[in-house]
């Protein structure tokens, strides 16, 4: 058979496996909506028929021409995927960053963290959203659209930086990124995440381009939104090294100055509230999970090492990990891959006669990382997410969230596998060319036995109850309203099968859809019941943003009333009633799985003695299959409250 030919066989049969992966109801590619995994399918078979076609003289287009409007349509759909996705969560909700927009709502209004309210986290995790507020306002659409907006930037400064390398690279980097579920459920919460991530990801695009004094201050504004970023700052620097030591120099000029201005400034104007917030609270948390050694219990290094390399063993059983290896099969399985690649092309390198003497291990490390070449940010990549590891291992405790930096970084090596299989298969004209894509794509598509292994042994309900239907409801955004028809019908579904694998981005829509539905009832409750001078504290899941809609103060400032805050030490809660109620205090907002649950409120003196429970809201679109009980206990009209500091225990 001439080669030609042969070279027409191959990429027929390679569209007909192709075409029947994609029409497989749990697929390899079924982690990608229909609106994405469709088009993009069609573009891989474009361009390996184009390419025939062309080489053959049948058409004649200018490749510049093909490349840019091809490209073009490919970032409008998974950009535009991303916006739809994301309007899910444009409404209130029981998470966290209730917390930080009371706080950067206070901001605008002339308060200081750490000074006048506590804050756990670096500065400008809030500085970033005071700064929009104190533009616009606050309002939910705004607030929820702000991680929505940070982490849609990190994924162009992460497209600008592979583009350099290769565009098909860049595009399946970005479509990795972009549609990973804890991407998808960070960038709907503003935990701090989702900012950091464009930080850093803009940082890697300036260093890519050169500009690594630049990059320096932008990993420092990264570091200075959550200190989990640190191993991505270690990365940069490694390789600003790669390139030379004065790009090193450049950067540690541009990282040391931003973060030692950021930091100064604040700790002046908090003083030792700003080393509680930032350092000792996070230090003092106690050990999540029986395995874990802490690092900081011993100043002894040695100690520290062991304790390092016995909780990065440790990380690989968390159950946190086996999440994300679920939720991220394909990232991680394509990421194991790429990484494979490089090494045998190293090894091989250094095997082959007459190759130079050069350690294989430094072929694999290229001398410029950050140069523009796939393989130097496929290496940069692998450097951060083993950093990454390493961190996870040196924390007393992780939430899936802190994932979202190194899962964005996955992409990029497992991109690389995917790509170096379709240009394979362009380049094919023997069968035994098309050994090594076929290879590529035959281990790639085992992330949907081992999601499916996975499965079962994090959810062993999911086996015993195998085949049952489980229902989910469709809640109407709060912003945006117009575009939930289009979310609705390109991605979500009302039921699934228990025992099956699940699409992620459909696990992400469930979950974000969850409503804190009573918040206006409850707000104009307290409202109607409260003198403007009257404050509320109570579950920092909920009070904070009650207290934005009521129009009233949080007692002290207090928004962050998390169990972790007094499980460290960091506040005991007659501390805590010693400053409430020195703040006309008049409400307490009371839920379980918080400080002020059923337990503390019945049991708690100073409640039993100065608080009455006066309503009960019950929400049923804040949790699944559930509805959940939101209760305001009202302060008594004591002689002496609420001017004087007499709310204690006898």
């Amino acid at each position: 058979m001439p080669p030609a030919s042969r070279h027409v066989l191959i990429i027929g049969i390679a569209s007909i496996v192709l075409i029947s992966l994609c029409l497989v109801p749990w697929g390899p590619f079924a982690f990608l909506p229909k609106i994405l995994a469709w088009p993009l399918a069609g573009a891989a078979l474009a361009g390996w028929w184009l390419a025939e076609a062309e080489s053959r003289g049948l058409i004649k287009i200018p490749a510049k021409l093909a490349g840019t409007v091809a490209e073009a349509c490919c970032l409008t759909l998974i950009f535009g995927s991303y916006g739809l996705l994301k309007v899910v969560g444009l409404h209130p909700s029981g998470t966290d960053d209730n917390i930080y927009f009371y706080g950067a709502s206070r901001m605008t209004q002339g308060l200081m963290p750490y000074r006048d309210f506590f804050f756990a986290h670096p500065p400008v995790h809030l500085l970033i959203p005071a700064a929009v507020f104190s533009i616009t306002g606050f309002s939910i659409g705004i607030a929820k659209a702000i991680p929505a907006i940070a982490q849609g930037l990190a994924g162009l400064f992460l497209y600008l930086t592979v583009r350099k390398a290769s565009r098909p690279l860049a595009l399946i980097a970005l479509l990795l990124h972009l549609t990973a579920y804890e991407v998808l459920m960070g960038s709907t919460d503003m935990n701090g995440e989702n900012i950091m991530t464009a930080f850093l990801m803009a940082a890697l695009f300036a260093a890519s381009r050169r500009y690594f004094m630049l990059s320096g201050m932008l990993s420092a504004l990264g570091l200075g939104t959550g200190l989990y970023a640190l191993a991505a700052v270690l990365a940069l620097a490694s390789g600003a090294l790669s390139a030379s030591r004065k790009a090193l120099i450049r950067y540690g000029i541009g990282f040391a100055a931003t973060l030692l201005i950021v930091m100064t400034v604040f700790a002046v104007i908090g003083g030792h509230n700003f080393w509680e917030g930032v350092i000792l609270f996070h230090l003092s948390k106690p050990l999540k999970g029986s395995d874990r050694i802490s690092l900081f219990a011993s100043g002894n290094p040695f100690a520290m090492a062991g304790a390092l390399i016995h909780n990065f063993g440790v990380w690989f059983t968390d159950p946190i990990f086996k999440k994300s290896l679920y939720f991220h099969a394909p990232s991680y399985l394509g990421f194991l891959i790429g990484a494979g690649i490089l090494i045998s092309k190293a090894v091989g390198s250094w095997l082959r006669p007459g190759s130079t003497p050069e350690p294989w291990y430094a072929r694999l490390m290229m001398r410029d990382m950050l140069s523009g070449s796939a393989e130097g940010l496929v290496n940069f990549s692998i450097l951060a997410v083993l950093l990454f590891m390493l961190q996870w291992a040196a924390l007393n405790e992780i939430y899936d969230y802190y994932t979202v930096p190194m899962i964005v970084l996955l992409s990029v090596p497992a991109a690389y596998a995917l790509m170096r299989a379709w240009e394979a298969l362009r380049d094919a004209h023997h069968f035994r060319q098309a050994f090594f894509p076929a290879i590529l794509a035959g281990l790639f598509c085992l992330h949907v036995p081992w999601a499916a292994s996975l499965n079962r042994s994090l959810w062993p309900d999911e086996l015993r109850d195998a085949g049952k239907q489980v229902t989910y409801q469709w809640h109407e955004p709060w912003a945006l309203a117009g575009l939930s028809g289009i979310t609705q019908t390109l991605f979500f579904a009302e039921n699934r099968i228990k025992g099956g694998v699940t699409p992620y981005y459909r696990h992400f829509l469930w979950n974000k859809l969850l409503t804190f539905s009573t918040i206006n009832d409850i707000a104009a409750y307290i409202r109607a019941n409260t003198s403007e001078d009257e404050t509320i504290a109570g579950a920092s899941v909920f009070t904070p943003l009650v207290a934005l809609y009521a129009g009233r103060r949080l007692a002290a400032d207090e928004s962050d009333t998390n169990s972790k805050r007094f499980s460290s030490g960091i506040l005991t809660s007659d501390t805590l009633f010693e400053k409430l109620c020195s703040d006309r205090i008049r409400y307490i907002v009371a839920a379980e799985k918080s400080l002020f649950d059923n337990e503390f409120m019945a049991s708690n003196p100073i409640v039993k003695k100065y608080f009455t429970r006066d309503r009960d809201f019950i929400d049923p679109q804040l949790a699944h299959f559930r509805d959940t009980r939101i209760t305001l206990y009202r302060r008594n009209d004591i002689a002496g409250l609420p001017d004087g500091k007499v709310c204690l225990a006898d």
